[in-house]
């Protein structure tokens, strides 16, 4: 996905004004906010493909990928490694080696799906559980620390205005 969607010129609410303005209050200083955002969302979709990439040649650290497979666990039911694969944007074989891993130290099992057919899924443990409790609270402080200097109100706004954006890359059908 590229940041360009956003350079469409036939977005009506993107047009370039005369610098005047108008009723809603668009002028200048509305036109080099939208232009400032713009700019921070395509640096934004920039780091999301450079992790894209990371995840699936399977070069992020290794913290990040066992948080990545215990929390994609915790929300998916019954994914056996190719379908986690699929799920995370990793290659099968990675996968299957994080999963061994994780197996190994305990946080998660294989369980035969359904009435014993298929190949096995992976699920938590209760110690996985537990570890995924503990990695959350990592990425948490990690997330608070970078917008500690902001106000409520501008995350607020700023939550409202990822959402709407999103409607712009990835437009309802």
């Amino acid at each position: 996905m590229s940041g360009d969607l956003l350079d469409r010129s036939d977005c009506s609410d993107c047009r370039r004004g005369d610098g005047r303005g108008d009723a809603r209050g668009r002028g200048d200083d509305r036109e080099a906010s939208v232009e400032t955002l713009r700019y921070a969302l395509n640096g934004f979709l920039s780091a999301v493909r450079a992790d894209r990439l990371a995840r699936a040649s399977g070069s992020d650290s290794p913290q990040v990928q066992r948080h990545r497979v215990l929390v994609t666990l915790a929300d998916e039911l019954d994914l056996d490694s190719a379908g986690l694969a699929d799920v995370l944007g990793m290659r099968p074989a990675h996968v299957t080696g994080l999963l061994d891993t994780l197996g190994r130290e305990g946080l998660v099992e294989g369980v035969r799906a359904g009435r014993g057919r298929g190949s096995p899924v992976a699920r938590l443990t209760p110690a996985g559980l537990r570890a995924l409790d503990e990695l959350d609270t990592v990425f948490r402080r990690h997330w608070e620390s970078a917008v500690a200097d902001l106000p409520a109100g501008d995350l607020s706004t700023a939550a409202r205005v990822i959402s709407r954006l999103t409607g712009v890359i990835i437009p309802t059908r």
